[in-house]
């Protein structure tokens, strides 16, 4: 029955990341499930609750200091930061919703549309524009740097 319970309590606190912004409640729900397969494999640790107790907080503890750095970054989206940016800058898209200094659109690049922002100038759908950054999954847009007027994704 305890195997059942810390397997439970494991993917509730997994589930409850998705409340919670800090990243951290995971683990412990990681630590629970992992907790489970010991308390199912050594009959001894199912005998004793304050071991389980030591023993998820361990396993909790060590899958937080181990793995959080990592296990964030794909979660926050921090991996299309880390991208190489000169595989985007340079990048030209057609604009599929009027971007302004204080309106974010979006573009049409890599055949999907993408939201988009200029620092100050203002574009209509249908205009072309080149890529001067990414950060996550917003662009930051500009002129035709190049005077090109062939786009990426015809």
């Amino acid at each position: 029955m305890a195997p059942l319970i810390w397997a439970i309590l494991g993917l509730v606190f997994i589930l409850a990341e998705f409340a919670v912004p800090e990243f951290v409640i995971f683990f412990f729900g990681v630590g629970a499930l992992l907790n489970s397969v010991l308390t199912a494999l050594i009959p001894g640790l199912a005998a004793s609750i304050p071991l389980q107790v030591l023993t998820w907080l361990g396993l909790s503890a060590a899958t937080l200091f181990s793995l959080r750095r990592y296990v964030a970054a794909w979660f926050r989206g921090r991996k299309f930061v880390e991208d190489d940016q000169s595989d985007w800058v340079g990048r030209r898209a057609k604009v599929t919703q009027a971007i302004a200094p204080d309106a974010p659109g979006r573009i049409s690049l890599n055949g999907t549309t993408w939201v988009a922002e200029s620092f100050d100038e203002s574009f209509e759908a249908g205009e072309k524009v080149e890529v001067l950054r990414r950060e996550g999954t917003r662009f930051y847009v500009t002129k035709s740097l190049t005077g090109l007027s062939q786009l990426d994704d015809e």
